[in-house]
């Protein structure tokens, strides 16, 4: 028997999505960093709050309203909230890139850490 507590939360999402068109693009991060996304747009018909709730279906996002009130839910490995940091010479930090997973953010210390360049680099959650 497992010492984790467990719960369970019941209730139905708050309502319906909408119909979306997927427009590949490319966009700058907090660290003028290009990458690429889809620009997925309801039409002029849909809600602000329907589009948000197909954005929030298609990363898998489950969600409900019931006695304790809204709540959602979502995979660990989707949440994106490391950071990976670097500290030069002098002692100062700076920040290399936001917004990762554990895993990508483990790679990009590696990476760097590999590099000819040599610092002192390190990801933090949070």
């Amino acid at each position: 028997m497992s010492n984790e507590s467990k719960y369970h939360r019941l209730g139905e999402p708050g309502g319906r999505g909408c119909s979306v068109s997927i427009l590949d693009v490319e966009f700058s991060n907090q660290n003028s960093k290009r990458i690429p996304g889809e620009l997925l747009d309801g039409g002029p018909e849909s809600t602000e709050l329907e589009l948000l709730r197909t954005v929030a279906s298609r990363l898998g996002v489950k969600w409900g309203h019931d006695e304790f009130g809204w709540w959602a839910a979502l995979e660990k490995s989707k949440v994106s909230d490391w950071t990976v940091w670097r500290q030069d010479d002098n002692g100062r930090k700076f920040i290399v890139e936001t917004d990762l997973s554990e895993t990508d953010a483990g790679l990009l210390v590696a990476e760097l850490e590999a590099s000819a360049h040599k610092q002192t680099y390190w990801a933090d959650q949070g």
